[in-house]
């Protein structure tokens, strides 16, 4: 090829890919099936049949085909790893799990540690969810009843993009794709030209598609697109269609130069893409067209800079249906025509005949599939082909179709193409070049000791890491250790277990790794942040382990006779399912009342079993959960439990219920943590619950006794402002401790209630330890009108689209419980409120490393200062700890909890040390 160097646009790198598909459980083992010539499409047995709703008397019925590829294990997900509750796992769509954990394993494979890249971009596909339609919502749990917004947000494609973003800490635009069968190469051109403008420095592009029941078949209609026996056969004369499969794939994608700086392998280059519509220039809506598709290719050439004559293979959309493939090849050749015309010989295929249709995965996969081609210089056979399509013309055509693995050992393929075609006429072409080929090890090149480093969730993950890694090197003897090294430095994500532990070479890090699986202790840990040695490259290594389990509804609601389903729909339609009826108002008490709770707090974690003294918090349950269950119990047992009385066992809930029952209330002083010494108050943020200061106290290694406050009841009487509000928990407080010194402290508006407690005191002549705030804004971000419950109503959707803070909760429940009162009323105290003395002491402030989304800011009418204004509301000193996350994330499990725990104990220390 002449002229590679030399491109229109911006060349981008393939340095990353991770996927699932039919027959295969990841990339490589895809690459081992198509060079193989395997076919994963496959008869189901009666027993699959009826497991998926297909009565036996359809399943036998003349036109009915029982083919498909399913997908292995779809219905299992490591809900740990990705911190998803069991019971928000359990409706999730197989899509948005699978796609995720795809998601993570191609950054693995790109060596590219999410903490590490700040500007990642997501472009994701996925098909419809059928999970919803025939899985939740046909469950005793879920049918019959209303959409729920833990169920919109498992299930929808609009969060397919932003949940791994979110998840994985991407900071890039987090965007769905949805074009079709064209979905996700649609993703990778979006994607290349994020890259390419400089919106983005790396982009996570694919798609997935899961269709369930997955072993159920299909009627055959003539002239469909489904094919007739059961298998795809792409350009052959007996071809009559596709058949379903199920997949997903993910590529990383870099700009070419930055990939060469940073080391990175690289699988292809994408020279250039293309994106166009058929518009009204075709027979149907959902025909080819073949000027449109004739155009995208050409525009992709162009962009390109690559000669067609310089392409060696074309991975095709290739759907194998009689007049579709010859349409489509007729296209090619016009334009490559146009284009110089294509090299005689130019392979042709597709991989639809080995995995089945993919549908909104299948444009990456062809990608992986073209990709792969160049890296390995092999160009995998074409199965499923005995005898040409005559229409296709072949020998008046330059192509050719491989019936045997070509391999590329004298003269190198050096571009590939891909094409992928949307019902509804969106069609996507890109051209890949092969990789520039690495030099010989450059002058200076690392040498021993290697910083080794590894890093996993817990111990059992960190030694299974260690296992795999070693049981890799030892099986690749010619691996260079520095290129170890810089992948584990470079590409990994810093989880809390880590092990270190320093090499001079390979033989040196297997010895290190059988040191760690023998208990050695830990070494030091590299102090830079960044690879201290010359520049290496990344390759590929193990990643971290993932304990997969089953997280599935099934549908119960016994099946009826179906219908005939119109071609390639699941059968065993079912009616919605009756609601099931909960535990009436007052029924049960004393041990009655535990056994009703039981049931009510499995259902809400997700969880199979527990036990009376299970933690709630423990199993996954946070603040608005507990709005949730709240809610459940009015509805179940007809009180109303405060929920800062609704403990943290299911034995503790069922003593709130009776209390709620004879009408006791608490003191409005709750023990978040027993310990030792003099307690401290913690006041609650503007919610009005304390349910974060328990899920701090969990990761929270101090000895030291804590106690919160609790928002005033409706029956107490509210107070008029946070003066009041201040007053009235200082009462509570001395309550429990009659005099001083105080220990006081809050998160956000608790910080700044704390604040007016301390001044109250002080003006009484008590003595106050240095106050402890967690991320409290100054008094001069509140200035400014106050939002009417309209604006608030506004502004709280805006929390919960730019947040997690209520991923998975109904917005209804909230208001029903009079959650969103609380918030409004203790916004509006802020709003009205500045100190009007300063505080005779420090302020310990843990301050979150981020900024709060902006669009939220302005939505609450928020002018954020700087919190270094807190010196000029103290006489003391003002010192700050920086943690991880932003106001709403600083809590979320994994790092930040953690260092936010630690920095909260240092905090507690030096509080009582003063």
């Amino acid at each position: 090829m002449s002229d590679l160097t030399e491109t229109q646009t911006t060349p981008i790198a393939v340095v990353g890919m991770a996927g699932r598909f039919p027959g295969a459980g990841s990339v490589a083992e895809l690459w081992e099936m198509l060079v193989r010539g395997a076919e994963a499409v496959h008869r189901f047995s009666p027993e699959e049949l009826a497991s998926a709703g297909v009565p036996a008397d359809v399943a036998d019925a003349p036109g009915y085909v029982p083919y498909g590829a399913d997908l292995a294990d779809a219905d299992r997900f490591d809900a740990d790893f990705f911190g998803v509750t069991p019971r928000d796992a359990r409706i999730m769509d197989p899509q948005h799990r699978v796609f995720l954990t795809c998601a993570w394993q191609a950054l693995e494979d790109a060596g590219l540690a999410p903490d590490a890249q700040d500007n990642v971009g997501v472009y994701a596909a996925s098909s419809l969810s059928t999970y919803l339609l025939y899985h939740v919502l046909r469950s005793a749990e879920h049918a019959g009843s209303a959409l729920t917004y833990p169920v919109l947000l498992g299930n929808d494609k609009d969060f397919l993009a932003t949940r791994v973003a979110y998840k994985l800490g991407l900071h890039g635009p987090a965007l769905t794709v949805q074009t079709a069968c064209s979905s996700s190469l649609t993703a990778v051109h979006l994607a290349c030209r994020a890259l390419a403008s400089g919106e983005v420095d790396a982009a996570l592009a694919g798609g997935v598609s899961i269709t369930v029941p997955q072993t159920a078949g299909y009627d055959y209609q003539e002239g469909g697109i489904l094919s007739r026996d059961g298998h795809c056969r792409v350009f052959d004369a007996e071809s009559s269609g596709t058949v379903k499969g199920n997949g997903a794939g993910v590529v990383v994608l870099k700009r070419l130069a930055d990939a060469e700086r940073d080391g990175d392998r690289v699988y292809a280059v994408v020279r250039g893409s293309a994106v166009n519509n058929d518009g009204a220039d075709k027979i149907g809506f959902t025909a080819p067209g073949t000027a449109g598709q004739r155009e995208v290719i050409r525009r992709a050439l162009t962009a390109s800079g690559v000669p067609a004559g310089d392409i060696g293979y074309v991975e095709t959309h290739g759907t194998g249906t009689t007049v579709g493939d010859p349409l489509e090849l007729s296209s090619l050749a016009a334009a490559h025509r146009d284009a110089g015309g294509a090299a005689d010989g130019c392979l042709i295929g597709s991989l639809k005949a080995n995995l089945g249709h993919l549908d909104a995965a299948a444009g990456v996969t062809g990608l992986i599939k073209a990709a792969l081609a160049l890296y390995h210089q092999t160009v995998p056979p074409q199965i499923n082909l005995d005898r040409p399509n005559p229409l296709l013309q072949l020998d008046r055509t330059p192509y050719d179709v491989p019936r045997s693995a070509v391999e590329f050992t004298d003269k190198p393929l050096r571009a590939t193409a891909v094409s992928s075609f949307g019902i509804g006429g969106t069609n996507a072409h890109c051209v890949l070049a092969r990789a520039p080929q690495p030099g010989a090890r450059p002058a200076g090149a690392p040498a021993g000791p290697f910083p080794v480093v590894l890093s996993a969730k817990d111990e059992d993950a960190l030694r299974a890491l260690a296992r795999a890694l070693r049981e890799h090197l030892a099986g690749a003897p010619g691996t260079d250790p520095a290129d170890v090294a810089y992948t584990l430095f470079t590409g990994r994500s810093r989880f809390a277990t880590r092990h270190a532990f320093v090499a001079a070479d390979l033989d040196g890090m297997v010895a290190g790794l059988d040191a760690l699986l023998d208990g050695a202790p830990n070494g030091e840990l590299p102090e830079a942040t960044t690879w201290p040695l010359a520049p290496a490259r990344k390759i590929s290594l193990p990643g971290h382990p993932l304990r997969e389990e089953r997280h599935w509804l099934e549908p119960d609601i016994a099946r009826p006779e179906p219908e005939r389903q119109p071609t390639g729909q699941p059968h065993g339609v079912r009616p919605p399912a009756p609601v099931l009826p909960r535990a009436g108002a007052g029924e049960g008490l004393g041990d009655e009342v535990l056994q009703e709770v039981l049931p009510i707090l499995r259902e809400h974690l997700g969880v199979d079993s527990l036990a009376p003294d299970d933690d709630f918090h423990e199993l996954g349950g946070d603040s608005l959960l507990a709005v949730e269950v709240v809610s459940t119990f009015r509805t179940a047992f007809g009180v109303t439990v405060e929920l800062d009385a609704l403990g943290r066992t299911a034995r503790q809930m069922a003593d709130a219920v009776r209390a709620a029952r004879t009408g006791a209330r608490g003191s409005g002083v709750i023990t978040v943590r027993e310990g030792e010494g003099t307690p401290v108050f913690l006041v609650h943020p503007a919610g009005g619950t304390n349910l974060v200061y328990s899920t701090l106290a969990r990761h929270s290694r101090s000895t030291a006794p804590l106690m919160a406050l609790s928002f005033p009841s409706a029956e107490e009487g509210r107070p008029e402002t946070l003066r009041e509000l201040a007053a009235r928990y200082l009462e509570r407080v001395r309550s429990v401790q009659p005099s001083g010194p105080y220990r006081l402290g809050g998160y956000s508006f608790g910080g700044n209630v704390a604040l007016e407690m301390a001044l109250q005191l002080q003006a009484a002549g008590e003595r106050v330890e240095p106050l402890l705030m967690l991320d409290s804004h100054v008094p001069e971000t509140y200035v400014g009108g106050r939002l009417d419950p309209q604006e608030f109503e506004d502004a709280f959707a805006v929390l919960a689209r730019q947040t997690a803070l209520v991923d998975g909760i109904d917005v209804a429940v909230l208001r029903e419980e009079g959650f969103l009162d609380v918030w409004r009323t203790n916004h509006d105290w802020l709003k009205s409120y500045y100190p009007d003395r300063p505080f005779d002491g420090d302020i310990l402030l843990l301050q979150a490393e981020e900024q709060e989304p902006v669009e939220l800011l302005d939505a609450l009418r928020l002018s954020v200062r700087d919190k270094s204004l807190w010196q000029a509301h103290i006489t003391g000193r003002l010192r700050v700890r920086k943690v991880p996350g932003h106001h709403f994330t600083m809590f979320d499990e994994g790092e930040h909890i953690a260092s936010l725990a630690a920095a909260f104990d240092e905090a507690l220390s030096s509080q009582r040390a003063r």
